[in-house]
């Protein structure tokens, strides 16, 4: 099987997780624990883009603007859009990345890391080196956060507890 037939049998997955993502960081006061001593904060930001799946006619929308008007973005969300790419906050620390994830390929766009505080003329590679780490460091959390979203997902939990605590929440968009 090609590549790209896998994607397209899976896209779902993509567009499944930016929705749980969303629901767990309003829900859940944006707080995540991956490990013991691995916690750290993921917000919705500012834009949130979604698309009908009907095959006949492709609508999309585009929400933008603080987090208390994405009030549109939920309605949508209940009227059976999905979400296809939106603007995360990341909060480790006292360390704050900003970016857009797409829900195609969960590949990040528009990467704004926290400022490297180095002297360039002491270790010119430094920088470098310290940039990658903070967008290794941003990979890393939500690799993590995918993997608890695909072990929630797989549990039997899922069906009886996250699902209606989703839908539940996906309808309160409604109002």
């Amino acid at each position: 099987m090609a590549l790209l037939e896998k994607a397209r049998k899976t896209e779902f997955l993509g567009r499944d997780f930016l929705m749980w993502l969303w629901f767990r960081s309003e829900t859940g006061d944006g707080k995540f624990t991956v490990a013991e001593e691995d916690s750290f904060e993921i917000w919705f930001d500012s834009m949130v883009i979604l698309q009908s799946e009907s095959e006949e006619r492709k609508e999309i929308i585009r929400c933008s603007g603080e987090n208390s008007l994405l009030k549109e973005a939920r309605f949508a969300l209940a009227g059976n859009k999905k979400i296809t790419q939106a603007m995360i906050k990341l909060i480790i620390e006292e360390n704050e990345w900003s970016f857009v994830l797409d829900s195609s390929w969960l590949d990040f766009r528009t990467l704004k890391t926290p400022k490297v505080i180095q002297d360039n003329r002491e270790d010119p590679e430094g920088l470098f080196y310290e940039k990658i780490y903070l967008v290794e460091q941003a990979v890393a959390a939500v690799n993590s956060v995918f993997e608890s979203y695909m072990m929630e997902r797989l549990s039997p939990e899922w069906k009886s507890h996250t699902l209606p605590a989703l839908n539940g929440w996906i309808n309160e968009g409604r109002k």
